[in-house]
């Protein structure tokens, strides 16, 4: 297998690689042996991501959902956008990194199979043409999410079988998100999940929130509304708040460095929602929590 970047992880990332065992049982396996993932990720915000392979065992899937980045092959070079697929295929020796000015956010996953070569043809990909353009990708992400959401698994042989066969799910939905002839009036609450979740540690805008979801500010937020009872900063804003609670919970950073992982560069404006949302400071919260286990 082609390593996967060692790529610092920032807080919103993750890498998961499969052990060789595994790997060799889903190979044989009828269930899988036809394709299968060997690793997979998300990196967040990827600034100085940067990789060339001289050789290149596996198939190699890079999705680029924020900023920008840049890959060349023997075949082919250019830019890779948001809302753009790079598919290499595996012995095809190729360089890629992130914009140095708009650093990508990318899913990606390395794969093998018997059928892994056939996915160029089935996406209408070639070695001269190996960018699709995906212009409704975000009805994906629910089912990326559960590939994610399997990394505390990864060394069990039946969650490897599950996470094949979603990423089979993904790679055969890929054609149908193609098309341009839908045009949104509604909004994937999942997806949007997902995508504050990823983005916890940034301080997004309502404007990013209407972007991602492909509608204008107006009516992303009366919509919003409409599905969860609240405005969309507050609900962003309560999730940033339960990861807090999580890290206070968990680990030893100080207030301010759980306000700093969060996005918050004012303390004391963090620990002021913190306590309009939880009706206690976060020193208290880790105190009664300390006292409690105690």
């Amino acid at each position: 297998m082609s390593q996967p970047s060692s790529w610092p992880l920032p807080s919103g990332s993750s890498r998961v690689v499969l052990p060789l065992q595994l790997t060799r049982q889903l190979a044989r396996h009828a269930l899988t042996k036809h394709l299968y993932p060997l690793a997979y990720g998300h990196y967040v915000d990827a600034v100085g991501h940067h990789v060339e392979r001289k050789k290149h065992t596996d198939h190699l899937l890079i999705f680029c959902h924020r900023g920008r980045g840049y890959f060349r092959t023997a075949h082919a070079e250019g830019e890779l956008k948001a809302g753009q697929l790079l598919l290499l295929p595996s012995n095809e020796a190729h360089t890629y990194a992130a914009s140095t000015t708009q650093p990508w956010s990318i899913y990606w996953a390395h794969f093998q199979g018997t059928s892994a070569a056939a996915c160029m043809d089935f996406l209408d990909l070639s070695p001269a043409q190996p960018v699709l353009t995906l212009t409704r990708w975000r009805q994906l992400i629910p089912v990326v999410t559960d590939l994610l959401n399997l990394q505390t698994q990864r060394h069990q042989f039946t969650a490897a079988v599950v996470a094949a066969s979603l990423l089979q799910r993904i790679i055969a939905e890929l054609p149908r998100l193609t098309s341009t002839l839908q045009v949104p009036t509604e909004f994937d609450l999942a997806a949007l999940e997902r995508f504050m979740y990823d983005n916890s540690h940034r301080d997004l805008s309502l404007d990013d929130f209407a972007e991602f979801a492909g509608l204008s500010r107006y009516y992303f937020s009366k919509k919003f509304k409409q599905f969860t009872g609240t405005s969309p900063m507050r609900y962003f804003n309560q999730i940033r708040v339960k990861i807090a609670c999580q890290l206070l919970d968990n680990s030893a950073d100080s207030i301010r460095q759980i306000s700093q992982q969060l996005g918050f560069e004012d303390p004391y404006y963090f620990s002021r929602l913190f306590k309009k949302t939880m009706g206690m400071s976060p020193q208290f919260y880790r105190q009664t929590i300390t006292n409690q286990r105690g």
